[in-house]
C-alpha cells in the first residue's frame, strides 16, 4: 500500500532535481527574494480555493511554523545557486537525507546508532572535498546551500511532528503562503518587479516551480511524510541530487570535476548505506 507513496516521492525527486538548472538560468532575469515571492504567491493562490471553506487554526499555526524553515531552505538554496553550479547545489542540498535522523534525535526524540553518525560525517565529508575544488566564490554558494539542507531536514522533521491527524492540503497552503509573505518582509521591492513576469524563460520558471515544484511537490510530500516516516521519506528523496547532475550536465552543459565527482559519491554512498540499514530494522 505504501509503494504509492514512495513512488510519489521519487516524482517530486526528478522535479526538485529538475528544478536546479532552471532556477540556475531564472536568476540572471530576476533576483532570488522576488522570484520566491511570485514562485510561493503563485503556489498559495493555486491551493487557496481547494481549502477556503475548511481552515483549520491548529493546522494553520503549525503549517505557518514548519513555511518559516521552509523559506529559510528556499533562500539560501536560492542565493546559494547564484555562486555555485545547479549540481552541486542538488548534491549539498540531498544532506538532508542524512542530516534528517540526526535531527529527528532532538526533535522527535529517536534513537540514533553509531553507524548513522558515521555516514554522516562521511556526508559531511564530501561536501568538503567539493568545497576545496571551488573558488572562493563557490565556497559562499556552497556553504549557504549547506544550510539550506538543515532547513529542510528540519521541515521533513517538523511536518512529521505536526501533521499527525490533519489535513496535508491545508498544512501545505501555510507553508506555502508564509514563503510568500516572508520574501516579501525580507524584499518589499519584489512586488515591483511584477514586469519580470513578462520575460518568457521567467514565467516559465515561476509557473513550472510554483505548480509543479512548490503546490504539487509540497502537498506530496506532506501526505507521504504522514503515511510513512520522516527519515523513509528523505532517503527516497535521495534521487534528487542524482537527477540535478543529470538535467544541469545533459541539457545545460554543466562541467563537472573529479573532486566534485569524489565529493559527490560519498554524499551519495553514505545515503544508499543508510537506506540498506533502515531497511534492516
Amino acid at each position: 500500500m505504501k509503494y504509492k507513496y514512495y513512488a510519489s516521492l521519487i516524482f517530486i525527486a526528478f522535479i526538485w532535481g529538475s528544478t536546479f538548472p532552471i532556477i540556475k538560468e531564472t536568476l540572471s532575469f530576476v533576483d532570488p527574494l522576488s522570484f520566491l515571492f511570485f514562485r510561493f504567491l503563485v503556489a498559495s493562490v493555486i491551493v487557496l480555493p481547494f481549502i477556503i471553506r475548511r481552515i483549520n487554526r491548529n493546522i494553520a499555526i503549525y503549517g505557518s511554523i514548519v513555511g518559516v524553515t521552509l523559506f529559510f531552505g528556499y533562500l539560501t538554496q536560492t542565493f546559494g545557486l547564484e555562486y555555485t553550479t545547479p549540481s552541486m547545489s542538488g548534491l549539498i542540498t540531498g544532506l538532508y537525507v542524512v542530516l534528517t535522523p540526526v535531527l529527528s534525535v532532538f526533535f522527535l526524540k529517536r534513537k540514533m546508532v553509531k553507524i548513522e553518525i558515521l555516514l554522516a560525517s562521511v556526508a559531511f565529508l564530501g561536501v568538503a572535498l567539493m568545497s576545496l575544488s571551488t573558488s572562493s566564490g563557490e565556497l559562499i554558494g556552497n556553504i549557504l546551500t549547506l544550510f539550506c539542507a538543515i532547513s529542510y531536514a528540519l521541515q521533513i522533521i517538523l511536518t512529521e511532528k505536526y501533521l499527525k491527524d490533519g489535513d496535508a492540503l491545508q498544512f501545505t497552503f501555510f507553508q506555502l503562503l508564509m514563503v510568500a509573505l516572508l520574501s516579501l518582509a525580507f524584499h518589499p521591492q519584489a512586488i515591483l518587479n511584477f514586469t519580470k513576469i513578462e520575460i518568457p524563460y521567467v514565467l516559465f520558471s515561476v509557473l513550472f516551480n510554483a505548480i509543479l515544484g512548490s503546490a504539487l511537490a509540497i502537498f506530496i510530500m506532506s501526505v507521504a511524510i504522514k503515511n510513512t516516516n520522516s527519515y523513509i521519506s528523505a532517503l527516497i528523496l535521495i534521487s534528487e541530487p542524482l537527477f540535478a547532475v543529470l538535467v544541469s550536465t545533459i541539457v545545460f552543459k554543466y562541467p563537472i570535476n573529479v573532486q566534485t565527482i569524489i565529493g559527490g559519491s560519498l554524499i551519495i554512498i553514505s545515503m544508499i548505506f543508510a537506506i540498506r540499514i533502515e531497511n534492516k530494522k
